[in-house]
This record gives C-alpha cells, structure tokens and sequence, in this order.
C-alpha cells in the first residue's frame, strides 16, 4: 500500500507546503521502502516546519543510525529527550549507541531513564543486562534478561534475546 500512500502524501504536501504531517508520513513511507535519501530530505523538511516534535527527532535519528552516521543518530535522540525527557524510545536508541561506544556507564544511565518513563521497554532491560554481563554480574544481568523476554512482544527480537543468552552460556543451546 505504501506505493499508493505515497503519490498521496506528495498531493497534499503540493497542496500545502506548510503541513508537517504529511511531510512525516511520507518520509515514513519512504524509509519503510528503503528509499532512506528521500526519507531523509522530508523528515529534515518536516522539522523546519516543526523542530519542537521529539518523534520526528527520533525518527531522523533512526535513518542516520540506519545510514552508519552514529553522531548526528545521537543528536537527534538526545534533541528528542531534551524536547521530550520522557521519551523512551530515544534513550534506548541513544543507550544502545553509548553501548556500543564502550560507554557501558552512560549507557546504564540512558537505559534506566528509559526504564522510569517506560517499564515496558524490553530493549532498555536486555541493555541493562548486557550492562551488567559485562561487569560480571551474572545473576543481575540473567533477571534483566528474563525481564526483557518476557516483555518483548516482537518475535524476532524475544528470538535474539534468546540467542544471545545461548551464546553467552545462560542458556543450554
């Protein structure tokens, strides 16, 4: 559908140049299809138009991240929890990066902030638990496992849980 969706979002983005919404689904739709260019050039379009809505930060965070440029993906998220300091999705993204950094203390500390405005946010526990494995801390980190597998409700993503477990030995495999 997103093929007729867009020629849509394009009519009415013509029709009023001023609409960051439209600006935002079609961008949507474009990084749905892989076209993160495009994507890109209307989430940007869409933040002129109004640079105050965290999602769209996060969202533009997103396509650079997919895009390899981990910097600018880190200051969108962290624009997005400035705008909106209760905005999970961004401190996990963000968790996720310092993680991989090497920067396992920031990370805990961006896992947790989103833990406290969403505690249903399976990935903010599995980080902690990948934080606290690597400090050996082996009974914290199997709890915030568990936690995030019971919590995650994406298949896939309970799938890499489970075999990260497997590879880290929690689990017989």
């Amino acid at each position: 559908r997103l093929e007729m969706a867009i020629p849509q979002y394009r009519e009415v983005i013509r029709l009023n140049l001023k609409d960051p919404v439209a600006r935002a689904n079609l961008a949507c739709a474009l990084a749905e299809q892989g076209k993160l260019e495009p994507a890109l050039v209307e989430y940007k379009e869409a933040l002129k138009l109004n640079p105050q809505d965290a999602e769209l930060h996060f969202a533009l965070g997103g396509i650079y991240e997919t895009k390899g440029r981990l910097e600018l993906a880190m200051n969108e998220y962290v624009e997005a929890t400035r705008i909106d300091p209760d905005f999970a999705p961004a401190e996990t993204a963000a968790g996720w990066l310092l993680f991989n950094k090497g920067r396992k203390g920031e990370a805990m500390e961006a896992f947790n902030r989103a833990l406290r405005s969403h505690p249903e946010d399976a990935s903010a526990c599995f980080g902690i638990g990948r934080v606290y494995a690597e400090q050996g801390k082996r009974q914290l980190s199997v709890e915030h496992y568990e936690k995030a597998i019971k919590l995650e409700r994406d298949p896939e993503k309970k799938n890499a849980i489970m075999n990260h477990l497997i590879k880290e030995g929690h689990l017989g495999g």
